[in-house]
């Protein structure tokens, strides 16, 4: 409120300073000359919006009795229509414009669960002052910056980060985090434009903490660290360990995330955009870093590793057959032997055990250069390709904490067809992971080159590849990921009625989404929109799972003023 009236009252106040400079030149003769200029002008505006959403698909889990085994079990169970879980989401943006001779500023300002809950420096959306000088132009503020001529699709666009706490649903532009950035922009009389961004920081991807849309990885790690922690907790306990107790106590989950809100997280990154005859071309560099974490889970995999292998011994030198083969093997000669010889090694394991500690998280340092190219085909296609090489420090791709170097491409088009007023918007957006083969080639050998265990029948069986750990690891063995996205617009009643179907559809893991909505301008800015979301998963290796039961229909009620 109080940003808002201070704007306010500076665009009253500029108002009136050009009310008091225009007399003054009146005066002295000059308004002719005054009168050539365009006056100052301030704009408000805005939009204030209800959604009532509700899951269709989710389960509720009910305690059945087995009879055969004679325990109580849970069971998943369809709500009735009457219990569907609903949640409801207001909002509103208030919009601010004021556009001078040679300069210009914008402020957005946003109210809604995220920007008055957790993350209240959302409130304000975005904040540009913008002045322009000579055919340069130079911008400062809370900016989102698009990179890329793909539609909503984009794979050189790195500056600013995602709000995933709602997936995917809200449009792509809607979705981007606004980052504080220094922009520069000249365009030369040969129709070529330069352009250069630096942001002194980096604001990562926003993942849902909890939810429907919590990722299933995300999940993982919570159980892993709870795990740890409560063990922790229960040593400390029986130990008396009043210090570690204090420690642990106050453990978050945001403890293991590393501050972005540093210099050496600062991005970077030069564009420049050209027109060869009638195709427009790009290309661009960004130097910065993942926005999304990666994990090194090297203690907590050992660990892990060495209490699967004390297990398996121990379970060895329980059985007197197997015990005194190992015991042969092993060139122990008696099973008394093999004893000893376990009860050493065990000691040996709980080492790792003991030095298990929470994962160490890290956004990568990456550098993605870009091509990019706009143009029409065959008379109507109006086509669109991007192109990126990200370069990080895993060039040979055999570190399993940071990710391998990658291509990534989005190539379609879209064509009015000749049926009403249908639009086609068709892209293919996909991936493909570099020295794939090298993921799984480092393994965990448990004994170092100094232990009498070192090249021994038990080092050779129990070696362990850390593949399933590495970041980019892939149950189905792919490493091209490969989506298909269709967008079908139609429009009636003078463009007071639109249907907007969308799907994509993941080639290698078989996974399809579809969203479907119809809008209604109902009168005036008043606005109706009937939506909704409906996902299948082939199977767990799909790049949905975990949200198969996230189906959905919504309705939206808007003003914009």
């Amino acid at each position: 409120m109080n940003i808002s009236k201070k704007f306010l009252l500076s665009a009253v106040a500029i108002a009136l300073a050009s009310g008091v400079f225009a007399d003054e030149f009146d005066d002295y003769g000059y308004e002719d000359s005054y009168e050539e200029q365009p006056a100052a002008k301030v704009e408000v505006g805005g939009k204030v919006e209800v959604t009532a959403r509700s899951y269709v698909d989710q389960r509720k889990n009910k305690n059945v009795i087995n009879w055969i085994n004679k325990k109580i079990e849970q069971k998943e169970e369809r709500y009735s229509f009457g219990e569907y879980p609903m949640e409801a989401s207001p909002s509103a943006k208030l919009n601010f414009t004021y556009s001078g001779l040679s300069s210009d500023l914008d402020l957005k300002l946003k109210f809604d669960g995220n920007s008055l809950g957790e993350y209240n420096w959302d409130i304000l959306d975005e904040f540009t002052a913008r002045a322009y000088v000579g055919n340069a132009q130079f911008e400062v503020g809370k900016m989102r910056v698009v990179w890329g001529k793909g539609d909503k699709l984009h794979v050189i666009d790195n500056f600013n980060a995602n709000d995933y706490t709602d997936y995917i649903i809200p449009d792509y532009i809607d979705r981007r985090i606004a980052e504080p950035m220094f922009r520069a922009v000249y365009s030369t009389n040969s129709n070529v434009k330069i352009e250069g961004i630096y942001t002194p920081m980096m604001t990562v991807d926003r993942l849902a903490s909890s939810g429907v849309w919590q990722p299933k990885a995300t999940k993982s790690l919570t159980t892993e660290v709870t795990k740890l922690i409560t063990a922790r907790l229960s040593a400390a306990l029986a130990a008396n360990d009043g210090a570690s107790l204090a420690k642990l106590s106050s453990f978050s989950a945001d403890d293991l995330y590393p501050d972005t809100h540093q210099l050496k997280y600062g991005q970077a990154g030069v564009r420049s955009t050209f027109t060869l005859g009638s195709v427009d071309l790009g290309v661009s560099y960004y130097y910065g870093h993942n926005k999304q974490p990666s994990a090194n889970l090297k203690s907590l995999f050992e660990a892990g590793a060495a209490a699967e292998m004390t297990k398996k011994i121990n379970q060895f030198a329980s059985i007197p057959a197997v015990a005194q083969m190992f015991a042969d093997k092993l060139g122990l000669g008696s099973t008394a032997a093999l004893a000893g010889y376990t009860a050493a090694l065990n000691n040996y394991l709980a080492g790792y055990q003991a030095k298990a500690d929470v994962p160490e998280l890290d956004y990568d340092q990456m550098q993605v250069f870009g091509f990019e190219a706009a143009g029409i085909l065959f008379s109507r296609l109006n086509s669109r390709l991007e192109v990126a090489y990200t370069l990080t420090k895993d060039i040979a791709g055999d570190d399993p904490w940071v990710h391998n170097n990658s291509i990534g491409w989005v190539a379609g088009f879209d064509i009015d067809l000749p049926i009403h007023n249908v639009n086609l918007n068709i892209q293919n957006n996909g991936k493909y992971v570099l020295n794939n083969h090298k993921i799984g080639s480092e393994t965990f050998a448990p004994f170092s080159a100094s232990d009498t265990y070192r090249y021994t029948l038990i080092d050779f069986i129990f070696r362990t590849s850390y593949e399933q750990y590495d970041v980019d690891y892939d149950p189905s063995g792919c490493y091209t990921n490969n989506k298909i996205v269709v967008d079908i617009t139609d429009t009636w009643n003078h463009e007071k009625i639109k249907l907007d179907l969308k799907g994509i559809y993941g080639i290698e893991r078989g996974d399809l989404l579809i969203m479907p909505t119809i809008s209604f301008v109902v009168k005036d800015d008043w606005k109706l929109d009937l939506s909704g979301l409906y996902i299948w998963c082939k199977d767990s290796d799909s790049e949905f799972d975990g949200w198969e039961r996230n189906s959905f229909a919504q309705i939206g009620v808007s003003y914009q003023f």
